[in-house]
């Protein structure tokens, strides 16, 4: 396991794999109230490039990685599980583009639903969703708990 970590610190700085004691509490779960666990390590890229390398070297490696964003998910979706990598998005905030010819706004993951709202309705749009969590929660996880929610719905009426 010490190579898939060597390998993480060389290609994206030590700076932003965390082992061990270095690892903060609030990222061993979410709010789901599962049980809690430390990761493997946690890793805080600083782009999507670096996020697509980090992922190119845990699968090269068969490393598991669990992802991270606010922590505020009920759904136990960012938990570690034993000996995984947490991929934390959290260094990822920001309205990248709001194209007005096709009605789009592009956020990177770990953007605050409130500030997806407020860029919207800056350049004359009206975000299409909106939750008490608005101020916390973020954009990558509205859109991951979306995905596990509607699966969940299609089990259930398909049977």
């Amino acid at each position: 396991m010490t190579a898939v970590l060597d390998t993480l610190r060389e290609a994206l700085g030590t700076e932003c794999v965390r082992t061990g004691a270095d690892i903060p509490r609030k990222n061993f779960g979410d709010a789901s109230g599962a049980r809690m666990r430390a990761p493997l390590a946690l890793v805080f890229p600083r782009s999507t490039e670096e996020v697509s390398r980090c992922l190119e070297i845990c699968h090269a490696h068969g490393q598991r990685i669990v992802t991270q964003g606010g922590m505020t998910g009920l759904a136990g979706g960012a938990n570690p599980q034993e000996s995984e990598v947490a991929l934390s998005l959290e260094r990822l905030v920001g309205v990248e583009e709001i194209d007005h010819d096709s009605a789009t706004l592009t956020a990177l993951a770990s953007t605050p639903l409130a500030v997806i709202q407020s860029a919207a309705e800056e350049a004359g749009f009206l975000c299409g969703i909106d939750l008490g969590a608005r101020g916390t929660c973020t954009i990558g996880g509205n859109v991951a708990t979306w995905q596990q929610m509607r699966t969940a719905i299609r089990s259930c009426v398909m049977g």
